[in-house]
């Protein structure tokens, strides 16, 4: 049987028309997410942490042995706890906690991470949490006590050296809300800490809570009452961008946390950890 050449375009361009609507992009395959089954399998919860933020995550020794612990420690625990797994801990810089986090050498990242909008492109996160939720009360500036009366606005640090943590939010913070900020970038808060009493920068910017915490147990320091703009409330969990049911799992454990109290008792537990350290 012959086919006409005007059917026989017909049939190529259905042809076509189906192959076509076909995606070829693997990355618009939809991949079964087994996030939470895989660590449910394997019995154990790894997470991504730089325990050099107390009180959400510190080393202190406990019956001689050296251990992470911290609020955002607490916290790790009770996901693990709902998952019915153990918890692991891996401590690294806090640079390299997205890179490990998309090579999939931890399954979440618990550091006091802020989902801004750049870190959102990369990974997925939790819902929000902690106590304070004031989006001026975020992030400070950290000076020595001497020059309190030096630096008492932003734009008396214009041109002045400023620490920051590397890829972490105050990174963000100091190029944008000061004016021509000579920025040195440190890995770690007590290298921060120890460079600003050393007089290598002029301030540094951390977290309210930490601020606090280094504040109180050095009294050659000082936060200042500059306002720095964090446009993003409260801290997160990472997770690598896909893994939805851990994310619900992970969400379903700081909803009850935040709702029935706990969470309040847990971050109040370890600042008073880390007051009781100061004061000895």
């Amino acid at each position: 049987m012959q086919i006409s050449p005007k059917i026989f375009i017909y049939l190529l361009l259905a042809i076509t028309l189906f192959g076509c609507s076909k995606s070829t992009n693997p990355n618009e395959q939809l991949k079964e997410d087994n996030s939470l089954s895989k660590i449910k399998e394997r019995g154990h919860l790894i997470i991504g942490t730089s325990a050099d933020y107390a009180p959400r995550e510190f080393h202190m020794v406990i019956d001689g042995k050296d251990t992470i612990v911290g609020y955002d420690i607490d916290i790790a625990k009770e996901i693990a706890k709902d998952m019915g797994v153990e918890l692991k801990i891996k401590d690294m810089s806090f640079e390299g906690l997205l890179p490990a986090l998309n090579a999939e050498h931890v399954d979440m990242v618990v550091a006091g991470m802020v989902p801004t909008p750049e870190r959102l492109e990369a990974v997925d996160f939790s819902i929000t949490y902690g106590k304070s939720t004031d989006v001026n009360d975020g992030q400070k500036l950290v000076i020595k006590t001497k020059d309190k009366d030096l630096y008492t606005s932003i734009e008396s640090l214009t041109d002045k050296k400023l620490g920051v943590q590397k890829s972490g939010l105050q990174e963000q913070i100091a190029k944008s809300q000061v004016s021509n900020a000579k920025i040195i970038y440190l890995t770690k808060i007590p290298n921060m800490v120890m460079d600003l009493k050393m007089g290598k920068v002029d301030a540094i910017i951390l977290a309210s809570d930490v601020a606090k915490n280094y504040v109180n147990k050095n009294p050659d320091l000082y936060i200042t009452d500059i306002p720095l703009t964090q446009e993003t409330k409260g801290t997160g969990i990472a997770f690598k961008k896909g893994n939805s049911q851990l994310v619900k799992q992970t969400n379903s454990t700081l909803e009850r946390l935040m709702s029935d109290g706990s969470m309040d008792t847990i971050i109040e537990k370890n600042e008073k950890i880390v007051e009781d350290l100061n004061n000895k």
